[in-house]
Formats: structure tokens, sequence, C-alpha cells
């Protein structure tokens, strides 16, 4: 099994196609400005029907700022999309074992546990990763998104095992979220958030195929 690392190259070129992200101090004051209003627009409405005009005025500046960012209200929520795989990827950096006998499998349901709260905690972010305003281009930037997310795991599993050398650990739990984004959005079809049975079928899914490369236990370090 092989799949190319996601590189700095490619997030910044996926990023490209959809919005324009800002180096500076003051333009990244106003970009993540402008994704609070959106953030909490959403929230409050709980529908696609939002303009730029509306996210600017909710934002408290000039429509014209927000179209230096972005081109259409699309790509806004394509970079909350971004915003929201960050948070996923430091929260599970900040996650440790309950206990020092853990082991990986406990350590992942840890991880898709803390991501669960989160994500049923934030109506924007069940509309725009797994509900009604998922769209194509989200999907290609989860791609990046994900694979940070992967990596923070691999983080979080190296301060306490030894992974094994192949297949790449990035690479397998990139297919294991994967596995997740489809259990998570059935669940978010039929109740409107993951339920604590689907879950379980998550994390039995998601441990089931690890098994298939990584050991019952790990050797600790």
């Amino acid at each position: 099994m092989t799949q190319r690392a996601i590189t700095n190259d490619d997030t910044d070129s996926t990023i490209e196609q959809f919005f324009r992200k800002p180096t500076q101090a003051r333009g990244i004051a106003k970009f993540e400005k402008i994704l609070d209003a959106a953030h909490a627009l959403i929230a409050e409405q709980r529908s696609p029907d939002i303009s730029l005009y509306d996210v600017a005025k909710a934002a408290g500046v000039a429509t014209g700022s927000v179209y230096h960012f972005f081109p259409s209200v699309e790509s806004v929520f394509i970079a909350l999309v971004l915003r929201y795989d960050d948070l996923f990827a430091n929260l599970i950096r900040d996650i440790d074992p309950h206990d020092s006998s853990a082991g990986w499998q406990d350590l992942l349901v840890q991880h898709t546990e803390g991501s669960r709260e989160f994500i049923n905690s934030s109506p924007p972010a069940l509309m725009l990763m797994i509900g009604p305003l998922r769209t194509w281009q989200s999907r290609l930037v989860d791609t990046v998104g994900y694979a940070q997310i992967s990596k923070a795991m691999v983080e979080s599993y190296q301060r306490h095992f030894i992974l094994p050398e192949q297949p790449q650990a990035e690479s397998i739990l990139h297919y294991a979220i994967r596995m997740l984004e489809a259990f998570w959005e059935l669940s978010y079809q039929q109740h409107g958030f993951v339920t604590d049975d689907i879950s379980r079928e998550t994390n039995r899914a998601m441990i089931a195929y690890l098994s298939l490369y990584w050991p019952k236990y790990l050797p600790a370090v």
C-alpha cells in the first residue's frame, strides 16, 4: 500500500483554487473575523442561504474586504472546513491515554470520541463536513485536512508506542479517517448528529482495519 504524503506545496495549491490566504497580521485578523461571522451565521440560520453580503455585514467589514479573500460564499465554507480540520488535529495532539496501560485501540477511541464531541456541539461543522453543505470542493480540501489529522494521530501514538515502519502510519490512518467520514455521514443523514451506536460501529471498523497492519499490542516507548 502506498500513498504519497501531502506536502506544503499540495496544501498551498489546493487552497489557491478557492480563496486567497493572507500572510500579514492585519489581513489574517480580518480573514479570521470573516470566518467567525460565517460560522455564527450558519449556527443561527441552519441554512445554506447565506450571501457574501450577509457575511460582510455580520463581520462588520466592507463587502469588498470579503471579496478580497473569497470569490464566493462557497469558498468561505471551504475555508471553514479547513479551520475545523485544524481544530480536530490540535484536539487529537492534546489527547493522551486515560491510563498508562491503555493500548492503541483505546487511544484511537479517545481520538474519535473527542472529535465526535466537538462536531456534535458545532452545527456549522456538522453541516459543512458531513451534512447538506458538504460539496465536492470541500471533500477536496478535506484531503489536505485529513492528512493533517492523520499526522496528528501519528504524533499522539508515537508518544506512547513504537509504530511499525510499513505501511506508513499516516497513510493507513488517513484511510481509516475516510471510513469514519462515511459512518458519520450516514449518522447525520439518519439522525442529524453522530450517535453513540454509529460511533461504536465506526470505532470497530477502524480498529478492525488497522489491525490488518498493527499487532494487538504495540511495543511501548
